[in-house]
């Protein structure tokens, strides 16, 4: 098993030996031909600066929403190109009724937290669910139309008798 190694180990050392080392020279001139060949330069440079100016994809956190003080509510506006989406989070405690609603209903709604959410009603536009846990509660809105959208996102979270 050395053995093999070993000749592994020379072999890789002697190919890695000849390659990169060749030089092309032309050693037949004479009176007519005075040109020589030189030997090939290598001029390769790196680029540190290629990526520097390319735009940064957008953030994949979500963004927290967060309420005024004595709010139950707050509006989130948004520009989506089509096929974007957005994602947020908001914290809520246990007992709590959460509304998620586009006023122009173009928006879609996903839920993406499970489990902390029952009695879900999901229409388009509009997501209403109680929630069962605390905690962070993630939601995506989309665009799921062929046209750029101008979307406001009402979101308001209820404790449960507060009506």
């Amino acid at each position: 098993m050395i053995k093999q190694i070993t000749i592994f180990a020379l072999a890789s050392l002697c190919l890695m030996a000849c390659g990169g080392t060749a030089t092309n020279t032309n050693t037949t001139a004479n009176a007519t031909n005075t040109v020589a060949n030189t030997a090939p330069t290598n001029t390769n440079t790196v680029n540190a600066n290629a990526n520097a100016n390319t735009a940064k994809p957008a953030s994949s956190d979500p963004k927290r929403i967060s309420f005024s003080k004595g709010a139950d509510n707050t509006v989130e506006n948004l520009d989506l190109e089509p096929g974007q989406s957005k994602k947020f989070v908001v914290g809520a405690r246990k007992g709590q009724d959460l509304t998620i609603a586009d006023a122009d209903q173009a928006a879609k709604i996903t839920m993406l937290t499970k489990g902390k959410l029952v009695d879900i009603n999901d229409e388009p536009g509009n997501y209403n669910a109680t929630t069962i846990a605390n905690g962070d509660i993630v939601f995506e809105i989309s665009n799921p139309t062929k046209k750029k959208i101008k979307a406001s996102i009402n979101v308001m979270i209820v404790t449960i008798g507060d009506d």
